[in-house]
């Protein structure tokens, strides 16, 4: 999937006895999941959905199944901030498995738009299968994370696991508490110009998860141009808005990343109404007017702080 893993737990000696199966248990998940979602891999479920003839109905396993019912109902939650069609947009920019040459012509740029949009995309729930129209790319970079976070720690639960931390690129999970009754304490992530600007902000992860988004993260090059992996969906192009980074926590890691890619994508004024109206846990950082990097928390986060 492009990114690192890593889980710490704390368990009762009968179930640290088992740690090595526990372990396998937690690759076997995330392989799963690169299977099913990987758009890196081009034998995965998703990339044969991406390759698959016009007007065809693909069947898709259980698990990508439900990320793709789940990114519809965020994508309409959201209106569209949040699109899990744009896979060929974000290859264009660069940020796909093949390295871009250099910045899109228009004309690729045009077409790509063309074919993407979620309302597009269509599901069977009876055959477990997905429509293809012709031309529709997936990827599910901004929520697959996020699952395979919830995947990993609910089977942490099942073993027994008295305390995790899960993390995969950014997105953690947290549950129980430490030997030395501390929770898992994290600081949430923010650009490194940004150091001094704003207070760092740390969360206790009890029984909740946290994701970022950011544009900082998975910058690359194109030219004389540095290009976010963020792309905005109305525009066809890399984000180039005030909005640097969003921080969402919610009790599900997969929800929470995709709500943090669609804040950090939407305009300033449009992720704020986004995050008061779904009651979301957010902070947002973005560019004020002097340049200098303001921090917004939603009520609902505030609440938190209190």
């Amino acid at each position: 999937m492009g990114t690192t893993w890593q889980a710490t737990a704390y368990a009762t000696p009968a179930c640290a006895a088992r740690h090595e199966a526990i372990g396998q248990g937690i690759l076997e998940r995330l392989d799963s999941v690169v299977r099913q979602m990987s758009h890196y891999d081009p034998d995965s479920d998703l990339s044969r959905y991406n390759r698959a003839a016009p007007h065809t109905w693909v069947a898709v396993p259980d698990d990508l199944f439900r990320v793709l019912r789940v990114s519809l109902e965020m994508a309409a939650a959201t209106c569209g901030w949040f699109d899990p069609t744009l896979g060929r947009l974000i290859d264009l920019w660069g940020h796909g498995p093949e390295p871009a040459p250099g910045l899109p012509d228009e004309a690729a740029l045009s077409a790509a738009v063309d074919r993407c949009g979620w309302q597009k995309l269509r599901l069977d729930a009876a055959r477990k299968a997905a429509w293809q129209p012709g031309g529709l790319e997936l990827n599910l970079g901004g929520i697959a994370k996020g699952f395979a976070v919830d995947a990993v720690a609910a089977w942490l639960r099942r073993c027994g696991v008295a305390a995790a931390l899960v993390e995969i690129g950014g997105e953690l999970s947290g549950f129980g508490v430490k030997p030395d009754g501390l929770p898992w304490w994290v600081a949430l992530e923010a650009p490194l110009h940004a150091s001094g600007s704003t207070a760092e902000t740390v969360l206790a992860l009890h029984e909740c998860a946290v994701a970022t988004s950011g544009d900082w993260v998975q910058r690359r090059w194109l030219g004389s141009r540095s290009v976010s992996h963020l792309i905005d969906p109305t525009r066809g192009a890399p984000i180039d808005g005030p909005v640097a980074g969003a921080t969402v926590i919610h009790e599900s890691a997969m929800a929470a990343d995709a709500w943090a890619t669609a804040l950090c994508v939407a305009p300033l004024r449009t992720a704020k109404r986004l995050a008061d109206a779904h009651g979301l846990a957010a902070r947002l950082l973005f560019q004020g007017e002097t340049g200098k990097l303001q921090e917004w928390l939603s009520p609902a986060m505030r609440a938190m702080a209190d």
